[in-house]
């Protein structure tokens, strides 16, 4: 099979990401094996430092979260592989950063009980790293919720939509944000109109108007609130999902 060269690495032919999906391991080994110096590079370039293969540990994230991205892509979403890939390697080496940076600076109450005077000096040295280590996960974090929204940003042009747009449409009252969410919930758990809303880049308004309780009029109105609703359930996007969360939780 040829791979031809695409922008900053090489394209994954969609027939062979189809393959690997299926089981072909065969074909997995292919795209891992071409996509790892891409992966290689974005971890790098995250971690602000060269990675080597086999002695960073950072880069056998980064390949799992490729292994991951090869399960979770879909074809139909509008995304490219290569920025699906690029997203997911970051998202996990966070999740990475932040598990082990709470694990080493974890400091026992006890211990504070029985140092003298020089063991306490160092004390303070580990705790305004642990504060410079917490400011550089608000850091890391910020960053991470910047490039889901740019993320998130690209889907929505899929669909016809700006973020713009969204604000102005979003429903004003909370009778009505809750038929929206209703309506997505119920396309968002079932397969086939899931694939129906992908594939047409539309909502199956027909196969789900008679099992909701209003009008197809009303779901029309609050089309695109809809449709951003459906791919915030569909995508992994934690901090819109948070976002969408804590705002029910403030008006319940």
């Amino acid at each position: 099979m040829v791979i031809k060269q695409y922008g900053q690495g090489l394209s994954i032919p969609d027939d062979l990401l189809q393959r690997a999906q299926e089981g072909d391991a065969q074909c997995r080994e292919t795209i891992i094996e071409t996509m790892q110096p891409y992966v290689v590079r974005i971890a790098s370039n995250y971690c602000g430092r060269f990675l080597q293969a086999g002695t960073d540990e950072e880069i056998s994230i980064a390949m799992l979260a490729l292994n991951e991205a090869i399960d979770g892509y879909q074809q139909a979403q509008g995304t490219s592989f290569h920025s699906f890939v690029q997203v997911v390697v970051k998202r996990r080496l966070i999740d990475y950063f932040r598990r082990n940076q709470a694990r080493r600076l974890e400091i026992p109450f006890s211990e504070f009980q029985t140092r003298d005077e020089e063991d306490e000096s160092a004390e303070l040295t580990l705790l305004e790293q642990k504060e410079a280590e917490k400011i550089y996960l608000h850091q890391e974090e910020a960053r991470d919720r910047r490039e889901e929204i740019t993320y998130y940003t690209k889907l929505l042009e899929q669909y016809g939509i700006t973020l713009s747009e969204l604000v102005k449409c979003s429903p004003k009252h909370k009778s009505a944000r809750e038929r929206a969410i209703m309506a997505a919930q119920i396309i968002a758990g079932e397969p086939k109109l899931v694939q129906y809303f992908k594939e047409n880049k539309a909502l199956p308004l027909k196969e789900i108007e008679g099992r909701l309780p209003f009008s197809r009029k009303t779901l029309e109105r609050h089309r695109k609130y809809i449709v951003a609703l459906l791919l915030v359930y569909l995508e992994d996007l934690p901090h819109i999902r948070e976002y969408l969360k804590g705002k029910g939780e403030h008006e319940a």
